[in-house]
């Protein structure tokens, strides 16, 4: 593989939220973690670009597709990043003109690695297209929390679900609770439902309206969140590295909270402070070993979810607030029961897994 500060630089420069926390992580679990962020981070600039057609972009989703199985040549990787439009953030550009490296070290990965990343990014790719064609080159409109969460499951559950199975590899003589991957999913979703509140101004002027309902969206976060706590919990006592990994990500999306509800009431760019940040980060670094503590701190930092009726008419709620792909009326969806098709493997691993989002 390149070598980690290959990766590191390509992370500082399109999340520096994500390299920072990675820094935590030891090898080989830092690399296969730092690829596979990478490869969904291209994934996400072809769903984002601002595309002058929809063929253009299909051409580069199915050309992403084909190069998970054959790795491309230098050329052929240089021509497919050279047909992005030029809109695009300085980051994602070299990320793109990089890609030949990324494919060619994810071919070189043991083969159960491999496998686990090869499985997890197509399930994130055929969601992403799946949801790319309903819009039809149109606004993005997710139809209610059902669809929020199924949304949020390839786009983020997936990642954590990859992070579980890949650490199962990194230690295999941990032996997790029956539960253990299904809370890795829900906190792929309480950190990707923040990113929908915290964006949805921005992402409604881009034509993505991926919040139906604010206060609702923002009642499903407890599930996740106990889910997320429990996830952090379960992690070994002697794992400090991926404990903190998880432990900032997880506290510094709750901990942001406030502000991001400030921002939209108020029509600002208000953003949870430097200062602040960085006493939160020292004081869960400091307490990463202790679960009670752990408990207690983020008790603190989700009080905005736990501690209000953030429903007073409950009968918006969905009855199906879960991650199942028959829960959604089918006459609203192009090629419904292809997509069905296509992704029977993605939904029977969900189904295997319990996801409990009641």
């Amino acid at each position: 593989m390149q070598k980690i500060e290959f990766y590191q630089d390509h992370l500082d420069r399109v999340s520096r939220s994500f390299a920072f926390c990675i820094q935590k992580l030891t090898s080989p679990f830092r690399e296969w973690t730092s690829l596979s962020y990478l490869l969904c981070r291209v994934l996400d600039t072809i769903e984002d670009s601002p595309w002058q057609n929809s063929p253009l972009k299909d051409d580069q989703y199915q050309t992403f597709y084909l190069f998970l199985s054959n790795p491309p040549s230098t050329q052929n990787a240089l021509n497919w990043a050279q047909g992005f439009p030029s809109l695009l953030p300085e980051g994602e550009k070299i990320l793109l003109r990089d890609t030949f490296y990324l494919f060619k070290d994810l071919h070189e990965l043991p083969e159960i690695v491999r496998q686990v990343i090869l499985v997890t990014t197509e399930k994130m790719y055929r969601g992403m297209k799946f949801y790319s064609d309903r819009s039809q080159g149109g606004p993005l409109r997710l139809l209610d929390l059902t669809d929020v969460n199924r949304y949020c499951y390839f786009v983020a559950g997936t990642v954590g679900e990859l992070m579980s199975q890949l650490y199962l590899i990194y230690q295999p003589e941990f032996k997790p609770q029956e539960n253990f991957r299904t809370n890795g999913l829900h906190l792929g979703l309480f950190l990707q439902k923040i990113n929908l509140l915290k964006d949805q101004r921005s992402d409604e002027d881009e034509g993505r309206y991926l919040v139906p309902n604010r206060r609702v969206l923002l009642s499903s976060l407890k599930r996740n969140a106990l889910g997320s706590l429990d996830y952090l919990l379960s992690l070994p006592m002697d794992e400090r590295g991926y404990r903190t990994f998880c432990a900032w990500s997880l506290f510094l999306g709750a901990a942001s909270l406030p502000w991001i509800a400030q921002s939209f009431e108020c029509r600002d760019n208000s953003r949870i402070p430097r200062d602040i940040t960085q006493e939160l980060l020292l004081v869960i670094e400091n307490i990463i070993l202790d679960n009670l503590a752990l408990k207690s701190a983020f008790k603190n930092y989700t009080s905005m979810i736990f501690d209000k009726d953030l429903t007073e008419n409950h009968a918006i709620l969905p009855d199906v607030n879960k991650l199942s792909i028959h829960s959604i009326n089918s006459e609203k969806i192009k090629d419904f029961n292809q997509f069905d098709e296509l992704t029977g493997r993605t939904l029977n691993s969900a189904q295997m897994l319990e996801l409990q989002f009641k």
